[in-house]
């Protein structure tokens, strides 16, 4: 009789976990099962804010769930990377990530918590925005190699950048690199200050946001020299690239990307990525991304992790270039 109970139980349990191991198939098969989060690690308002909300309403209704955004600001961006680095096989949690959390961080920062390719999974670019070199209005420089030639024959020259780690502080570094002309950054707590140095005079060159220095362009109180984006900046067409201007090659700025957390099932990254590139052919998210001063981007996830690794392994260069100047905090 124990031996025939011992049976029965061994049965009822073979039984239970066929159940159970259907039940786990069927709740997969039926993602998304519930909201989702998209994780936005910067604070409200800004380009990844923005683009985040963006993709969250046109991306839920080809969902058939809500994506719900939570901003997760702190040390540049690399706080809410983290928390969705060690989310694994979360298949409800997103983040919007950006250039600086995803390839420079990994470059300036001991102690990360977090390696980008290894623990996130990428599922899209979203926008790439330019950045663009601009002198004040009164400047006597008109274009890339007249700059160039006066900060070659002057004492060393400062730079603005809104602080270590950003897409203008890579930039100016290898900028200055290229050119070959002595140069040192000089930190402000954000991008508003540069424009207001640049404004007042206080600075002979920068690199800053093609959208935020847009207004001061057309006004006419600081003047364009080049683009750093591979073509011209459809916001600028008049403005030469930096490969046009005589640096073959220069490109910078920051991108924008959708990620998921490693171990993510393959079947639910295809979907992640139909979704997000259907919502980036929405005529009304296209138009806010090219206002962005963005060009159309997307591309598959294989494209975008390939990325990850050319600008980690590019900025590498330029920021161990100089004995760790620019920024690295090893």
């Amino acid at each position: 009789m124990a031996l025939l109970d011992r049976r029965r139980l061994l049965a009822a349990g073979a039984a239970a976990g066929a159940l159970a191991g259907r039940g786990a198939a069927a709740q997969e098969a039926a993602w998304p099962a519930r909201p989702l989060r998209i994780v936005v690690p910067f604070a409200p308002g800004g380009i990844v804010d923005v683009l985040a909300r963006l993709l969250a309403d046109r991306m839920g209704r080809g969902l058939g769930q809500p994506l719900v955004v939570e901003t997760r600001p702190g040390a540049g961006g690399n706080i809410g990377t983290a928390l969705v680095a060690r989310a694994r096989g979360d298949a409800h949690t997103l983040l919007v990530g950006s250039s600086g959390p995803l390839s420079v961080s990994p470059i300036t920062e001991r102690n990360l918590g977090y390696d980008p390719l290894n623990d996130l999974t990428p599922i899209i670019l979203l926008a790439a925005t330019p950045l663009v070199l601009v002198v004040p209005a009164a400047s006597p420089h008109r274009d890339v190699a007249g700059l160039v030639a006066a900060m070659r024959g002057g004492p060393e020259a400062m730079f603005p950048t809104p602080g270590l780690g950003s897409p203008q502080l890579l930039a100016s570094e290898a900028f200055r690199q290229r050119a070959d002309f002595p140069a040192a950054p000089v930190h402000f707590s954000g991008s508003a200050p540069v424009v207001t140095a640049m404004l007042g005079g206080q600075m002979q060159w920068c690199f800053e946001n093609l959208v935020l220095v847009l207004p001061h362009l057309r006004e006419g109180r600081l003047r364009a020299l080049a683009v750093t984006s591979r073509d011209r900046a459809a916001l600028l067409p008049d403005t030469p690239t930096m490969a046009e201007a005589g640096m073959a090659g220069f490109e910078a700025g920051g991108w924008y990307g959708l990620l998921a957390p490693a171990g993510v099932p393959p079947e639910v990254v295809a979907r992640l990525h139909a979704e997000a590139a259907a919502a980036l052919r929405d005529p009304e998210m296209a138009r806010r991304v090219a206002e962005m001063g963005s060009p159309e981007v997307s591309g598959t996830p294989e494209a975008f992790r390939a990325l990850i690794a050319a600008e980690t392994a590019k900025w590498r260069s330029v920021l161990l270039a100089n004995g760790g100047e620019g920024g690295v905090s090893r």
